[in-house]
């Protein structure tokens, strides 16, 4: 039975990934989103779907009489079961996903970030929340004449945003900067109301089914208790990282072997994700298991290793060669998990209410919140669709208020909700990608207009005031020496991790031009406009130069990640500076700190 069951778990693995990666590829060339057709993959393998066709075949006689039926339904007698329970045990990986989706949320929550958001996604996520909390409870209780606190229960669940999907979206699609910061924050906050909603009526359903007096003081010190585990749990985990991850344990095999013993902490690696995802993944099993939120465990790890650790270890979650296949397996399990059976003539006007209601109140609660605070035109027309995907903590409280409410309302609010879950999951996937697409096209155009504003700038003007004598024993020396002095000057955000990525980008290749001068650079979304220092170094180090010199004169660029352009013009301006200096293979310091100080 073993070895039976073990074919079956093979070959269920193995259509969910051929399928989702096939209507995945159809559906990107047929211009409808590759995610979209990941989920549909899904679908279309997953058990749920076939139970519904072998419904169909069975109450079909012309199928019935046909030679072949008979020989289908004995194995899907045999096999269907067995099938059915490897989708179903593999769900668990949809939970671990979210978990590690949820702590590269923490990114986003470094303090320099949230001074810069603060207030205004408060007031957009609070606004939104409290507007679908209240519309979807009146709906509930007055028109659908649920009990008042199931209408409740429903209207806390219904304010849960699906933040996994639309962050998986914005690293696969490589969207950065304001958007993604705000949804992050305003994400985040949404889920935490809706924790604490949730797990306050829920609690009031459970003590009315079983008749006991309600109790504020009991309920809150429930709310209490929940999130300070959480807090504990999270605290735990970034315990771990913080006292495993440290410099010169880790190596990156990224093109060549690099050992890395750098102050500024570990290069991302796939030992570093194995490292980080194997606790995010035990922090998050002992949540569940103490029956607190395991999504905030994971943002409260991760918030504190961004404010408190290496920033860089979150760049491990985002490996160009794990990261498509993660990605795969967990839209493809996503469209699996849909329970296409749930659909009824009964609970459609239940379901239509819940998507009309939820979908109008998420959309016009953020609208008016973005309005409220003055965000961009272009920030005001995609957050309110980014918010209206829903999924993984709402399908978690609702199969935990089916379980908890059974006979009490729980089963009709999980057929109400997982059926609109499903289109909301779907109809959200496509419509994010949708407005993320939107979003790049217009982050272009507005780099396609700076860069040809800035087409004509010299290195004189961008080097004013910059220019620094400097005492290094070598070239690690130097780069944290202009590095300390950027940082000084305030326009960093985190210096350590912009020295860290200039030294990895050295330690592939040298950056020296030659006839004793050097590049240093990076590419970062720590800084919004190009940075560029010189240092005149008094005693000439080794830069493993192409002509064997040693560098005295160094230029450190640091450009931001959505301007790969900039590099190349700061290059050239410095070139054609350094042209006119070349007096017997070197340049001259006292003609270049003129020219530059001029």
């Amino acid at each position: 039975m073993g070895l039976e069951f073990m074919k079956v778990q093979i070959l269920a693995i193995g259509m969910l990934i051929l399928g989702a990666y096939a209507v995945g590829v159809l559906a990107k060339k047929l211009n409808i989103g590759e995610t979209i057709g990941q989920i549909i993959g899904g679908m279309l393998i997953g058990p749920h779907f076939w139970f519904l066709v072998h419904d169909w075949v069975v109450k079909n006689e012309f199928v019935r009489s046909a030679s072949f039926f008979n020989k289908m339904e004995e194995l899907y007698s045999h096999g269907f079961e067995s099938y059915s329970l490897v989708i179903e045990e593999s769900h668990f990986f949809v939970f671990f996903f979210l978990g590690v989706i949820a702590f590269s949320l923490g990114e986003e929550l470094h303090f320099d970030r949230l001074k810069k958001v603060g207030i205004k996604s408060t007031v957009i996520c609070v606004g939104q929340a409290l507007l679908t909390w209240i519309s979807l409870s009146l709906v509930f209780w007055k028109v659908f004449n649920f009990t008042a606190i199931n209408s409740l229960v429903v209207g806390s669940i219904g304010i849960a945003t699906a933040p996994a999907l639309t962050f998986v979206l914005m690293n696969k699609l490589k969207v950065e900067g304001k958007l993604k910061n705000l949804l992050a924050n305003i994400v985040v906050l949404d889920d935490i109301i809706e924790v604490v909603f949730f797990s306050v009526f829920l609690g009031i359903a459970v003590m009315t089914m079983e008749g006991e007096s309600l109790s504020i003081g009991h309920l809150a010190y429930e709310v209490v208790r929940e999130l300070i585990l959480a807090f504990v749990i999270g605290w735990i985990i970034f315990m771990l990282l913080k006292f495993t991850v440290k410099p010169g344990k880790v190596k990156s095999e990224e093109g060549l072997e690099v050992d890395v013993d750098s102050f500024y902490g570990p290069m991302p690696s796939i030992e570093l994700f194995f490292i980080v995802v194997g606790f995010v993944a035990v922090g998050s099993a002992a949540a569940l298991h103490f029956h607190v939120p395991f999504l905030v465990t994971a943002v409260v790890a991760g918030a504190l290793v961004s404010n408190y650790h290496f920033h860089a270890i979150f760049h491990s979650l985002q490996l160009s060669n794990i990261m498509p296949a993660l990605n795969l397996f967990f839209f493809a399990l996503i469209g699996a998990s849909v329970k296409l059976e749930t659909f009824s003539k009964e609970t459609f006007i239940y379901v239509a209410g819940y998507l009309v209601v939820r979908g109008s109140a998420k959309f016009i609660g953020t609208w008016i919140g973005c309005y409220a605070t003055k965000q961009e035109k272009e920030i005001t027309n995609s957050l309110p669709k980014l918010m209206l995907p829903q999924a993984g903590m709402a399908a978690v409280e609702t199969i935990l208020v089916a379980t908890v409410l059974k006979g009490h309302g729980g089963e009709m609010i999980f057929n109400t909700i997982i059926p609109a879950l499903v289109i909301f999951e779907i109809g959200g996937a496509w419509l994010s990608e949708r407005t993320l697409l939107k979003w790049k096209e217009y982050i272009k155009s507005i780099q396609s207009k700076s860069e040809k504003k800035s087409d004509h700038f010299s290195i004189e003007k961008i080097l004013t005031g910059n220019v620094i004598e400097l005492e290094a024993g070598n070239k690690e020396e130097a780069i944290n020496n202009l590095a300390d002095i950027i940082g000084e000057k305030g326009v960093v955000k985190d210096v350590h991790e912009v020295a860290h990525a200039i030294m990895a980008r050295e330690k592939l290749a040298s950056t020296s031009l030659g006839k004793g001068v050097a590049i240093p650079h990076c590419r970062t979304d720590e800084v919004n406009e190009t940075i560029c220092v010189c240092g005149l170094i008094k005693n000439p180090v080794e830069w493993d130069s192409p002509d064997g010199k040693p560098v005295d004169i160094v230029f450190l660029v640091i450009t931001p990640k959505e301007k790969p352009q900039e590099y190349l013009k700061v290059v050239r301006a410095i070139i054609t500076t350094i042209k006119k200096l070349d007096l017997d293979g070197r340049v001259n310091h006292d003609l270049l700190r003129n020219i530059l100080l001029t």
